[in-house]
C-alpha cells in the first residue's frame, strides 16, 4: 500500500496536468466564441453540450463536465462585447 505522501504526489502530478489542459481547453473556447461571433452563432449549443456529456460514465464525471461547459460558454460570451 502506497504511503499518503506518495498519494498526494500522485495527486498533485495529475493535477497539474488537469490545469494544464483546462487551460488549454480556454483558449480553444475562445477561438470558438470568436467563430461564433462572426459567424453569428449564438453561444449556447445544447447538441454539442449534449454529446460531451454522453460520452460521460458517472455522476462524478457530468457535475464536473457541466461546470467546465458553464465556464466554457462565458468565455465564448466574453467574446460578444
Amino acid at each position: 500500500m502506497k504511503s499518503i505522501t506518495i498519494l498526494r504526489e500522485e495527486i498533485d502530478k495529475v493535477d497539474s496536468e488537469i490545469l494544464d489542459l483546462i487551460r488549454k481547453r480556454a483558449e480553444i473556447s475562445v477561438a470558438v466564441g470568436e467563430a461564433k461571433k462572426l459567424s453569428k452563432a449564438p453561444v449556447l449549443d445544447k447538441n454539442r453540450e449534449k454529446e460531451i456529456l454522453k460520452k460521460l460514465k458517472t455522476p462524478y464525471e457530468v457535475r464536473i463536465f457541466k461546470k467546465i461547459i458553464i465556464e466554457s460558454r462565458k468565455l465564448q460570451g466574453a467574446q460578444r462585447k
